[in-house]
């Protein structure tokens, strides 16, 4: 079962850097690899590169995330597992947005979701620098948590 997940990992991280450098080619950028002064490449993914991506390239970066999530959720089972059989309290290691993540958008299709951002984008013109795991996080899941989480 781990050797499967490994392959799966690898194909996502894959369609994520795609996604990237396709959405960087796109918006003009003549070196795909920069890096903005924040040092961090999900950082460029703004609403900007997002409003120049195809629908594929959207579904595919959300299809990134949502593998990540999965993985980690597996992960974070085996853990408790472990540590329930040592008779240790178990333990989450989910973030706030992995758990906000499958919390929010459970059942929900990814097409759902991009439709989501983009609205928020389409509302709010002068925010396209904001990058677009921000606008998830604080504009989408964290609204709808239920306020003691």
């Amino acid at each position: 079962m781990k050797r499967a997940f490994l392959p799966l990992a690898l194909c996502c991280v894959l369609v994520l850097c795609a996604t990237v450098v396709t959405a960087a080619d796109k918006a003009g950028d003549a070196d795909p690899t920069h890096v903005e002064a924040a040092g961090n490449v999900v950082d460029q993914l703004t609403g900007t590169l997002w409003q120049k991506s195809t629908l594929t390239e959207k579904l595919a970066f959300l299809l990134g995330v949502e593998t990540a999530i999965t993985v980690e959720h597996f992960v974070n089972d085996k853990v408790k597992e472990h540590v329930g059989k040592t008779g240790k309290k178990p333990i989450s290691n989910l973030s706030p947005f992995e758990k906000g993540w499958m919390t929010v958008f459970k059942d929900t299709p990814r097409s759902s979701i991009a439709q989501l951002v983009d609205d928020w984008y389409a509302a709010h013109p002068d925010h396209l620098e904001r990058p677009v795991m921000g606008v998830i996080w604080f504009e989408i899941i964290a609204p709808q948590l239920p306020a003691n989480k």
